[in-house]
């Protein structure tokens, strides 16, 4: 174990057993065993979903193109 995690576990023994328990998830997801640990809070949610209800649609319609292209005939 390198020196700096020693000084990191030291420090997450100090904290309440709820911060421990995130500092153990963290960890965990970061090393890929449980990545199911970490969880998205609620505003970070509402956030993702925000910004997904946002997305452009991934295509254009054909009509869209032609007036782009100036091609009303197609």
């Amino acid at each position: 174990m390198t020196k700096l995690l020693e000084q990191a576990i030291a420090e997450v023994r100090t904290l309440p057993a709820d911060r421990q328990d995130e500092a153990a998830a963290l960890l965990m997801s970061v090393v890929g065993q449980d990545p199911a640990m970490v969880q998205l809070d609620a505003a970070q949610v509402a956030e993702v979903e925000a910004r997904l209800a946002e997305r452009v649609p991934e295509y254009t319609s054909h009509e869209e193109v032609r007036a782009f292209f100036g091609n009303p005939a197609g």
